[in-house]
């Protein structure tokens, strides 16, 4: 399915490694109170409602939360009227809380320590930003298996745009051909495909509410460790 052997891989984090849709609950609690919304509103932002939102970075997902508390449209200007303050306590708020409310899935830990053994080099490559991101690999115990961490702030753009895989194989100094990128939502396939990637998808993440089965991919897996990891980098097993 692909012309040559994997030389790297690029490692989504939320919804990919960790569970983090606990933090964002939280997270998000505090920095609507602190902007005023009403706790019955507040409610509204579960973490249903987050798994199906979470994925396009920070700003988003924190414009999109104050637009469901007040039954608006994202792009509504009392939403962005109040985006920079909430923005503001958000960032406060997260690094406080980053990890508390979040576990590591299944497998992930196991899956990385596999592909380190076969010498595979890794980034972690996100929409989180990077300062956020590299604190919760540290304390979830994961840092140490990446050679590279980027975040949402790491380019100019963000996934699903391909800028960010691109320059994340410059950086490990790979091609895009030769880079699977792991993942869990159509966000990470289809900057994939734009960048020139395979990419392979978890089946337990957030894919805004759609089966991420009906996402093409090189392969779909319940856990990390259980992929055969030299028969998916082209490698003699």
């Amino acid at each position: 399915m692909h012309h040559m052997p994997f030389q790297a891989a690029i490692v989504d984090l939320d919804g990919t490694m960790v569970d983090t849709l606990g933090d964002f609950v939280v997270v998000l609690q505090h920095t609507l109170a602190d902007v005023g919304v009403h706790p019955v509103e507040i409610a509204r932002v579960d973490r249903a409602f987050i798994e199906l939102t979470v994925g396009k970075g920070t700003e988003d997902l924190v414009r999109r939360s104050l637009a469901h508390a007040w039954g608006l449209q994202p792009d509504a200007a009392e939403v962005a009227e109040h985006l920079p303050t909430a923005l503001h306590h958000y960032h406060e708020h997260y690094p406080r809380l980053n990890g508390e409310h979040s576990d590591v899935f299944p497998g992930v830990a196991e899956g990385l320590g596999q592909l380190r053994k076969l010498g595979v080099p890794l980034a972690c490559l996100t929409n989180k930003p990077t300062a956020f991101a590299k604190q919760l690999l540290e304390r979830k115990g994961l840092l140490p298996y990446f050679d590279k961490v980027f975040g949402g702030d790491a380019f100019e753009r963000k996934k699903p745009d391909p800028l960010p895989l691109i320059k994340t194989c410059e950086a490990l100094g790979t091609t895009p051909a030769s880079t699977l990128m792991v993942g869990d939502s159509s966000n990470d396939a289809q900057a994939a495909r734009a960048a020139g990637c395979s990419v392979l998808l978890v089946t337990y993440g957030y894919n805004h509410g759609h089966p991420v089965e009906e996402v093409p991919a090189l392969a779909h897996v319940p856990r990390l460790d259980e992929v055969n990891w030299p028969e998916v980098l082209g490698q003699s097993a």
